[in-house]
């Protein structure tokens, strides 16, 4: 007699598939939800791109991260979760936690809880962003990390080719034509659809090593031939975004590429990818070279159109400001003479820009080292003279510094606890036996690339909950485990 199907209270099979859920069936629904944040994340903000609406709740990664607390809570009370995930478990609830004493001590409960609009980062992020890592250590299987991965690719590669949409004077949606902070126009940054040009670097920079690792071992040819488009475009579009973290985070970002490949494969093969990834570099470089003149770009510094002349100039203070003060009014404008306790900083200085950034910060982490500040409350302790933002002038909501924000908004104790989680991902993974270890090193590179280039760089809800799902990939168990 075949075995009855488990049910509660007598109701159907199909509606009690907890119950019956198989551990296959598991992985399976965990790859699912990752790949749904994958899909909603661009189509949510391709709407509001052409909308210019930005101060909206981020229903992205509202509605995957509220599936993926359902199912970590299943894995547990299925006992699917094998017991070696329980440190990693036990220190991202222990940052979830230490998110719930920041916010009791914030300056806006509510910004604590949701975040600011248009940033979305609070607490609720912290716990999704839990949940992914979680999810992502639960895969079950080397080829469900290869389809997450190419995911991926796909979205980042659907990023690639609005920006490059966004580069062209053909009046395509875009906030980041002009710079409005210092008085230049017509420059065609690409954004994608990430929100901002450095937030697009870091995303370029994160999934290069998956672009060419996959190029390089993928059994499929069209899945190799779609990765090395992927890796050839995104250094391109990378140096275009003329940041600081756009350039010399994808210069790391290569030279972390080739010493994957050579790791994995013969050093032949591995100096012709540096070969062309280097030509797609120089090609980005000269593109940012003769952008001004392709562009018609201009100043008004001098009180009037002034032509630019070509040159390479790295724009972080302009695409920073841009951002908060312009796009989202989180922040206060820009303006020399001010009366800001700080003073004055020459916002095309990009190393006085980071200064400046990461001085106030330190400040702010020396006022509230222990619960910092809240979540997406950095801005609150720089008002000197107003309570309306953007009547402060030279006050920022973005450290461009991910662990001084971190250490700012919600303390050191969670930045210590964030190192902690890192350290005990890549040490559970390191020796686990793999029937492919490309997969392996693939990832560790990509995640540890991540937490390099954000020494300048930003978290964001468009680009970060694809951090956390690799660092959860990091912690992937051998067969055995299960």
């Amino acid at each position: 007699m075949p075995k009855t199907a488990k049910t509660i209270f007598n109701t159907t099979e199909k509606s009690n598939f907890i119950l019956n859920m198989k551990t296959e069936d598991y992985w399976r629904y965990n790859l699912r939800i990752m790949q749904l944040f994958l899909i909603l994340i661009p189509i949510f903000s391709a709407v509001l791109e052409f909308a210019k609406v930005y101060s909206v709740p981020p229903m992205a990664l509202s509605i995957a991260g509220v599936f993926a607390m359902v199912f970590v809570f299943i894995g547990y009370m299925k006992s699917v979760t094998p017991k070696r995930l329980i440190l990693p478990t036990v220190l991202a609830v222990g940052m979830i936690a230490w998110g719930c004493v920041s916010l009791f001590n914030c300056f806006y409960p509510k910004i604590a809880i949701f975040g600011a609009d248009g940033r979305g980062e609070g607490l609720l992020s912290i716990i999704f962003y839990a949940c992914f890592f979680l999810m992502g250590a639960q895969l079950g299987t080397e080829e469900n990390q290869l389809k997450l991965v190419r995911s991926m690719l796909v979205m980042t590669f659907v990023e690639c080719i609005w920006a490059l949409l966004q580069v062209l004077p053909i009046g395509f949606p875009s906030y980041y034509r002009s710079l409005e902070p210092i008085l230049i126009f017509d420059l065609f940054l690409p954004s994608g659809l990430t929100g901002s040009p450095v937030l697009l670097a870091s995303l370029l920079c994160m999934m290069e090593i998956p672009a060419v690792m996959c190029s390089a071992f993928e059994k499929e040819k069209k899945h190799r031939v779609f990765a090395w488009i992927c890796a050839v475009l995104f250094p391109v579009l990378s140096v275009k975004t003329q940041c600081t973290l756009g350039i010399a985070g994808m210069a790391v970002a290569i030279l972390a590429s080739v010493i994957c490949v050579f790791i994995r494969k013969e050093g032949k093969q591995a100096g012709i990818r540096l070969g062309a990834l280097l030509v797609a570099f120089v090609i980005g470089l000269g593109w940012v070279y003769a952008s001004p003149s392709l562009n018609n770009s201009y100043d008004r510094k001098a009180g009037e159109n002034a032509d630019i002349a070509n040159g390479i100039v790295l724009y972080d203070g302009g695409i920073f400001w841009k951002d908060s003060a312009y796009r989202l009014e989180v922040s206060g404008y820009p303006v020399n003479g001010s009366k800001n306790p700080y003073g004055d900083f020459n916002i095309d200085s990009p190393v006085e820009t980071y200064e400046r950034l990461w001085k106030v910060t330190t400040d702010i982490i020396k006022q509230f080292p222990l619960a910092g500040t809240g979540e997406d409350n950095l801005i609150y302790p720089q008002l000197f003279q107003s309570l309306s933002i953007n009547q402060n002038p030279n006050t920022f909501d973005r450290a461009y510094n991910f662990y001084l924000q971190m250490a700012g908004t919600t303390g050191i104790p969670m930045l210590l606890l964030f190192i902690a989680l890192m350290a005990t991902a890549f040490v559970q993974g390191k020796n686990v036996e793999t029937d492919s270890p490309w997969l392996r090193t693939m990832v560790y590179g990509a995640v540890t690339v991540y937490l390099i280039v954000m020494v300048i760089g930003s978290s964001s809800i468009t680009v970060t909950p694809l951090f956390w799902m690799l660092a959860g990939c990091c912690c992937y168990l051998g067969k055995e485990e299960w």
